[in-house]
């Protein structure tokens, strides 16, 4: 009987299947990227335009606190704290909703951020923009724009600069001079991301014209390629290039200059 050997492959013909299979995986992960990229930005476009129906419903059908409180979008802060990081975020008033209502009633609003750790390290999908890295549960890539200036947040109504929300002070949709369409309410970070039940600039912050280019690692806004989602006031929602003039950005998150941007 003929016996035959098999010759075993030699260690340079191991490296070259392992480079050429190297090399395939290389070409394959940014095709898969470039698949995926748009349905996450579909889905993140979604989520910020229910986040954006949530407030428009908060005003519109929520109850007031008291019979003194006027309707319109909830204070940026929300319950008791000596800062803005020891209170809830209006993130929390808007469960309801965004179909959120059994989690909303897990908080107790008289006890600040601290005192809700249960509810608070509940994961929320629809605060997650499906392309960001992955990282610590429970945060969110949406915050809410104060207005012009890293103090905008803390700003009384009626003050210069100020955007839609700010720690205190509330507006209705129909007292924006510059007009819901025209406004941005809500944008997408992934610089500085927290948790999405807290006050502070984990949930609301003031752009600083100065802080350009305004998207791209390590800036104020972006997850996605080339750019970021925004939701104006109106509801719509837009993709913003990182190339936008931030001073144009700038007058769009401001609710009483009268302008009319261009974001291309």
């Amino acid at each position: 009987m003929t016996r035959t050997t098999r010759r075993g492959m030699t260690l340079a013909e191991v490296l070259t299947v392992i480079a050429v299979i190297a090399i395939l995986i290389g070409l394959l992960l940014p095709a898969t990227r470039r698949v995926r990229e748009p349905a996450a930005r579909a889905k993140c476009q979604n989520n910020l335009k229910q986040l954006m129906l949530g407030l428009h419903l908060y005003q519109d059908v929520g109850i007031p606190d008291s019979p003194d409180t006027p309707r319109g979008l909830p204070p940026g802060c929300y319950g008791p704290g000596a800062t803005p990081e020891e209170r809830l975020g209006w993130t929390v008033p808007v469960l309801p909703y965004i179909e959120q209502g059994n989690l909303f009633n897990r908080f107790d609003a008289g006890t600040g951020y601290a005192g809700n750790a249960g509810p608070a390290a509940v994961e929320v999908n629809r605060f997650v923009c499906p392309s960001a890295l992955p990282g610590n549960a429970a945060t969110t890539n949406y915050v809410a724009l104060a207005g012009v200036g890293l103090d905008a947040a803390a700003r009384p109504a009626g003050a210069v600069g100020i955007g839609a929300m700010g720690y205190d002070r509330t507006i209705t949709l129909a007292e924006i001079a510059d007009g819901a369409s025209n406004t941005i309410g809500l944008a997408e970070t992934a610089s500085g991301v927290g948790p999405w039940a807290r006050g502070g600039t984990a949930t609301l912050r003031g752009f600083d014209p100065a802080d350009a280019p305004v998207s791209g690692p390590g800036r104020p806004f972006g997850v996605h390629e080339r750019g970021f989602n925004v939701a104006m006031l109106d509801g719509s929602v837009r993709f913003v290039r990182d190339t936008v003039d931030p001073r144009a950005f700038a007058a769009a998150v401001t609710v009483g200059g009268r302008e009319r941007v261009d974001l291309e």
